[in-house]
């Protein structure tokens, strides 16, 4: 892998273009929350990113996420962890996709695609000795999102969904919204801004959020110069993307 291949991120219908370079190593899954990016590769080895270099966690995950919560993740049994002190605490539940943005909160999808959140004073206390209450959300999605205005999912057939009435200190919301378009994941930013990635791996970003606006007014197709994206994160102004053959790009 060559780190400095540089990509040219083009924005449709604007003047703005973000400069890529691919990134030393490879990972099926990535999330970035607080200043901190994390991942995990094919073998389930768990990496977190400090001064350009991808630094080992011990333990093995299938998947994990950083945010406001902290750090949290499952394995491939869809066991849930949280990072403590350190080392990862054994949570009670079964989730396969885990989410911990918005404000402090824990959101995700299990095998079955039912829908869970844990509220924030709960997940930013949760330990192993005092795993927090999971609170059941109707409806089914396979992945979950949520940012400080709002919570994003997509089903198993690529709808996109907004959860309604998230507030920064609870996740229950009240009903759920279809926004048009089609994706296979999709990702809230600590900022608010939402990014997904669609069956065929092209990236899009939602337009025109804001507090007026909750789930904002259009989709921009952000051309890639003919990479084929599996999964998108965003934090800090900065892209993480992988590509269907786990090579990590870096776009700021």
């Amino acid at each position: 892998m060559h780190a400095h291949i540089f990509l040219l991120l083009a924005l449709c219908g604007g003047s703005l273009a973000l400069v890529c370079h691919q990134v030393k190593g490879n990972l099926k899954q990535i999330d970035a929350g607080n200043g901190q990016v994390i991942g995990v590769d094919e073998n389930g080895i768990i990496f977190t990113r400090f001064e350009g270099q991808w630094l080992n966690i011990p333990g093995k995950l299938a998947h994990v996420t950083v945010g406001p919560a902290g750090i949290w993740g499952v394995d491939d049994d869809h066991a849930i962890y949280r990072m403590q002190g350190g080392s990862w605490a054994l949570l009670d539940g079964l989730l396969k996709q885990i989410d911990a943005g918005g404000n402090g909160f824990v959101s995700g999808a299990n095998m079955v695609d039912d829908i869970f959140c844990v509220q924030r004073d709960a997940a930013i206390s949760a330990a192993a000795y005092d795993s927090p209450v999971y609170n059941h959300l109707d409806g089914k999605l396979k992945y979950y999102s949520c940012g400080p205005q709002g919570c994003w999912g997509v089903n198993s057939v690529n709808d996109i969904f907004f959860r309604t009435e998230v507030t920064p200190n609870g996740c229950l919301g009240k009903s759920w919204v279809q926004i048009d378009g089609k994706l296979s994941m999709i990702e809230v930013g600590t900022d608010g801004s939402v990014y997904g990635v669609n069956h065929d791996g092209k990236l899009f970003r939602r337009d025109g959020i804001s507090p007026s606006s909750l789930t904002g007014t259009q989709w921009t197709y952000l051309r890639m110069n003919g990479q084929t994206l599996k999964h998108v994160t965003t934090d800090q102004g900065q892209l993480w993307l992988l590509t269907q053959d786990n090579r990590i790009l870096h776009c700021k």
